[in-house]
């Protein structure tokens, strides 16, 4: 017959073992405290990221009139006074998981001018917005490996806005992990290709299965002088 002794070591020997059987894994563990963190932790924190995305915007309106690279045409640039956007929102900036495929597929992604580039399925994101959730997929191009650009990953979408508020085409985020498996994404970053300035760029389509029904009211909207 075991003494209570005996007993408590058992017991306690099963806690250990029950507890080093659940223990999760530290790369889990890292992906859940940071989408555990919130994105702004104060008002401050929130007014810094608005008045910040106010000097990008501003900063891009002087490049695409000044620069040598803007895609804007010549005859343009004299009635140009700036790109149109949404009022920022902070209800569309979040962060969440990248599901990366383990085995990601080569695919063809259709451009404005007809021919294809390649790029990798690199995964996807899921968010949920008014009760409901959506998912877009991440994309890398093959052309991009080993530079700097590989970094980004390339999330083209078509939304409910396509071809009233915004360019009838879709828009572009191009967002970086945070940590492995952790991204940013902020719609208020959304940005249109370069051919909505001018038809002489190639610019990728989204393809199908990044077309949501929800209107995307962040970000960039279409181009008018």
């Amino acid at each position: 017959m075991k003494t209570p002794v005996a007993y408590s070591l058992t017991i306690s020997l099963l806690v250990i073992l029950f507890i080093s059987g659940c223990s999760e894994d530290p790369k889990e563990q890292a992906i859940r405290e940071k989408l555990e963190t919130p994105i702004f932790s104060s008002l401050t924190e929130e007014q810094e990221y608005v008045d910040s995305l106010q000097g990008v915007r501003h900063f891009k309106d002087e490049w695409m009139l000044e620069s040598r690279d803007s895609p804007l045409k010549e005859e343009d640039r004299e009635r140009f006074s700036g790109l149109n956007y949404f009022p920022v929102d902070l209800q569309y900036v979040f962060r969440t998981r990248l599901h990366k495929y383990e085995d990601p597929e080569i695919i063809t992604i259709g451009t404005t001018t007809g021919d294809d580039r390649e790029a990798i399925r690199y995964g996807y994101i899921e968010f949920t917005i008014y009760e409901d959730t959506y998912r877009l997929h991440a994309y890398k191009f093959t052309a991009h490996q080993g530079t700097d650009l590989d970094q980004y990953i390339f999330i083209p979408f078509k939304d409910a806005t396509s071809g009233s508020q915004t360019y009838s085409g879709g828009r572009y985020m191009d967002v970086q992990e945070e940590i492995p498996g952790v991204v940013v994404v902020d719609f208020n970053d959304a940005y249109n290709p370069y051919c909505v300035y001018n038809e002489a760029y190639s610019c990728p389509i989204p393809p199908r299965e990044n077309h949501i029904d929800i209107a995307i009211e962040a970000g960039e909207k279409d181009f008018k002088l």
